[in-house]
């Protein structure tokens, strides 16, 4: 997939060093990343210009390179952990906001579940009251119909409503993407 609406698991690499392999729950992510950028450049919502700009870059278009690796930013990093782009952007269509909110707090907990403690049975019972809710959410995200489900219990939802309001705001001047010649 393009770079920018990679799952921030991928850009990770594992202990050996391997990039980790690519899988169902990623390809959710990846989606989830191409609908926020959508949402932020054709919908409405409570950023200014300049913050949109800025969040754009920071989120999607900024990278670092390591090793000839491309890693994920650490705005990124951390809006998958705290859906704080979400929550802060005030987009003003309730289902986008609604789907892009219910996605982000899902997703979110592929990145926020504590290391599992080895050999001490104690630690390790703790770890697993601290976490059974964070386990439970991702056991949902192997469900291939997640996603699916989701999006459903929203658009079937008869008290969001789905009608946009409010004016686009978009960027100044318009994004460029090196990998698309663009």
């Amino acid at each position: 997939g393009t770079w920018q609406f990679l799952a921030v698991r991928l850009f990770q690499a594992t202990e050996d060093g391997t990039v980790p392999i690519q899988n169902s729950i990623d390809d959710v992510e990846s989606f989830f990343h191409v609908a926020t950028w959508i949402a932020l450049q054709h919908t409405s919502h409570g950023l200014t210009p300049q913050a949109l700009k800025s969040i754009l870059n920071n989120n999607f278009d900024a990278s670092a390179h390591i090793d000839g690796r491309i890693l994920a930013t650490e705005a990124r990093c951390l809006n998958m952990m705290t859906g704080a782009l979400i929550r802060d952007a005030m987009f003003k269509n309730r289902g986008i906001s609604a789907v892009l909110k219910g996605m982000s707090a899902t997703l979110r907990h592929r990145y926020t579940l504590e290391e599992k403690p080895e050999g001490d049975d104690k630690r390790l019972s703790v770890w697993k009251v601290t976490n059974q809710y964070r386990l439970d959410v991702l056991e949902e995200l192997e469900d291939r119909q997640w996603l699916e489900k989701l999006l459903r219990r929203f658009l079937d939802d008869q008290k969001i409503d789905w009608q946009t309001e409010g004016e686009r705001k978009s960027t100044e001047t318009p994004l460029k993407y090196p990998l698309l010649g663009k």
